[in-house]
């Protein structure tokens, strides 16, 4: 963590008002690429043995549960094994450092939020109320603010597979915004 990046206490204003504004602020103009970083090669290779383990996954369990196929299990055994072992040595890595707001997640933070707001307003739409679903969204908001903050920082832990999953946020994102959208207006 760098020395100008010290954070106050978090249940302090200026946490709040200061310290976390300019983080987000100086995040969305990043000069270097967001996220936990680690080498390229352990990157793309760990990415390209997490698909070839889901895709095992993917062809072996069906054909093991639905018709008891040993060879169906086997293959989905390696596969289902492999995505476990590429999770646990990415948790690995990722307790070798302390998780740092230098390496803060802001899809994993943005996801919260929206995933609160978005909470509100499908209560208030399954219920009819709009009033239920704005007070509904502004709860959303602040507990997706508060969750955001600890998951964003401390979801460092997972190592690599928390690049991935920053990346899925992001994405899902958008998929809620448009569930919002005909919530609201459907």
């Amino acid at each position: 963590m760098s020395p100008d990046n010290i954070p106050p206490k978090f249940l302090s204003i200026e946490f709040h008002t200061r310290f976390f504004p300019d983080l987000l602020l100086n995040r969305l103009r990043p000069e270097k690429e967001e996220g936990v970083s680690f080498p390229p090669s352990v990157y793309t290779e760990a990415t390209i043995a997490l698909a070839i383990c889901g895709v095992l996954t993917a062809i072996g369990m069906p054909s093991a549960i639905s018709e008891g196929s040993i060879i169906g299990w086997i293959i989905g055994g390696i596969g289902v094994a492999g995505i476990l072992a590429l999770f646990i040595l990415s948790m690995k890595s990722g307790l070798e450092e302390p998780p740092s707001y230098d390496d803060f997640l802001m899809g994993i933070f943005f996801f919260f939020i929206s995933l609160g707001i978005s909470a509100g307003i499908f209560n208030g739409a399954l219920k009819h109320s709009l009033p239920l679903g704005i007070t509904g969204s502004l709860a959303g908001l602040i507990v997706g603010y508060v969750l955001g903050i600890f998951a964003g920082l401390y979801m460092q832990y997972l190592g690599w597979t928390a690049v991935l999953l920053n990346m899925l946020a992001g994405i899902s994102i958008v998929g809620m915004v448009i569930v919002d959208l005909v919530l609201l207006f459907g």
